[in-house]
């Protein structure tokens, strides 16, 4: 047991529960780079113009004017597999085949989200390492709860050195575990740790990761500001707002 102070509120808590990218990493470096990149090599292949350029970023709820993502598209909640069939659609509405659109982004855009991420886009928000060990040492439990597949997360977490620093991870690309924003992430989360829900804290930058605290009862839902989601919209869900978890501390 723990207790934990963020702004003016203390909350006792067994269990921390990350999002990945916007919370503990920059969102915007990582997969905008990816997006945009992704988007112009599909582009290419099919032949596709500005029209369907448009309906790409459009329906995967990316913004390549500013470089921003919409906290409630695709691109910042869904798993990659859903990212593909979403691209697919795109591609069926204006024109191309079902099958010839599933190859297409197949070809052309998956490999490109897919890919290991490098160490140039994996800017971590806050001291990063240093916050989890704290939590470590103290008897607080870490867990990251992301939509990304398993494959580059471990990726990132070596690069940032945490590895290890992590009780259970839940990837996008888990068959046999439920995925966000179901509250049955952090029911067998709680679970697992053998605690109540309501002894878990949930920190992440989308409505998804903080309705799904609330769905579940979460003993704390904190929203990271800077991520996907607005922060009006994001305090609507959240009990405090951080710009990073180095915000979030042991009290004691």
């Amino acid at each position: 047991m723990a207790e934990i102070q963020v702004g003016g509120l203390r909350f006792d808590i067994d269990v921390i529960v990350f999002d990945k990218d916007g919370t503990l990493i920059d969102f915007h470096i990582m997969w905008g780079r990816r997006a945009t990149a992704a988007v112009d090599a599909l582009l290419r292949e099919s032949g596709g113009g500005d029209r369907l350029e448009s309906a790409l970023y459009h329906t995967m709820g990316y913004l390549p004017e500013t470089g921003t993502t919409l906290g409630d598209g695709p691109l910042a909640v869904v798993p990659l597999s859903q990212t593909n069939t979403v691209m697919a659609t795109v591609l069926y509405q204006h024109g191309w085949a079902w099958h010839e659109s599933e190859r297409l982004v197949a070809k052309a855009f998956a490999p490109i989200m897919y890919s290991e991420p490098t160490a140039d886009v994996v800017r971590p928000l806050g001291n990063v390492r240093e916050a989890v060990e704290k939590f470590n040492r103290n008897g607080v439990r870490t867990v990251i709860a992301t939509s990304d597949n398993r494959g580059p997360t471990l990726g990132i977490l070596n690069m940032m050195g945490i590895e290890d620093h992590f009780d259970l991870l839940y990837c996008g690309d888990d068959a046999d575990l439920p995925q966000k924003p179901s509250p049955r992430v952090l029911q067998e989360i709680a679970g697992h740790c053998g605690v109540e829900t309501d002894r878990v804290m949930m920190v992440g930058d989308t409505v998804g990761d903080l309705s799904m605290a609330h769905a579940a009862n979460a003993g704390a839902k904190i929203g990271v500001i800077g991520g996907a989601t607005e922060d009006k919209v994001l305090a609507e869900w959240s009990d405090a707002l951080v710009y990073s978890i180095d915000e979030i501390k042991i009290i004691g």
